[in-house]
C-alpha cells in the first residue's frame, strides 16, 4: 500500500478542518471458490490500524476536526452491468469515533458482506480502543 495523497481542507468560517488521506495498491482481494473474495484477515486489520495510528499521531499538536482515510483495492471487479469497481474502504474519525464504510461491486456483496460486517465491527472496536 502506497500513499497517494494527504490534503487538509479548512472551512471558510475555520471552525472545521478535514484531513483526507488516499492509499492505493491495497491488497483487497484475493482467489476464492467462487472469484475473487476481500481480503479481511487479522494482518490486514492490524496493518490498517497501525496507518491510521501513525497518521493521527503526525498531527497531534494541531489535530483536524475530522480525518478521513481512503483505502483502494488494487484489483478491479465488475459488476452485473459491466461497470468496473475499485473495491475501496473508507474510514472517518470524528470526535474519536470511527466509521467505516466499503464501496464493492455487486459481487463483492454477494460473497463477502458477512466477512465485511465481522470486519467492521472488530475494526471500528479496535481503533476505538487506541
Amino acid at each position: 500500500m502506497k500513499i497517494l495523497f494527504d490534503e487538509t481542507y479548512t472551512s471558510n468560517d475555520g471552525k472545521r478542518t478535514s484531513r483526507n488521506i488516499w492509499y492505493g495498491d491495497a491488497n483487497l482481494s484475493v482467489d476464492g471458490e467462487f472469484g475473487k473474495v476481500m481480503n479481511l484477515n487479522e494482518d490486514f486489520m492490524a496493518l490498517l490500524c497501525e496507518i491510521i495510528k501513525n497518521d493521527i499521531s503526525k498531527n497531534a499538536a494541531n489535530k483536524p476536526t475530522e480525518t478521513n482515510w481512503y483505502i483502494y483495492g488494487s484489483g478491479v471487479t465488475q459488476d452485473a452491468i459491466g461497470d468496473n469497481i475499485i473495491p475501496t474502504i473508507m474510514i472517518r474519525e470524528k470526535s474519536n469515533e470511527f466509521i467505516t464504510n466499503f464501496n464493492i461491486s455487486d459481487h463483492d456483496f454477494a460473497v463477502n458482506i458477512d466477512a465485511i460486517l465481522v470486519f467492521k465491527a472488530e475494526f471500528e472496536k479496535r481503533l476505538a480502543s487506541h
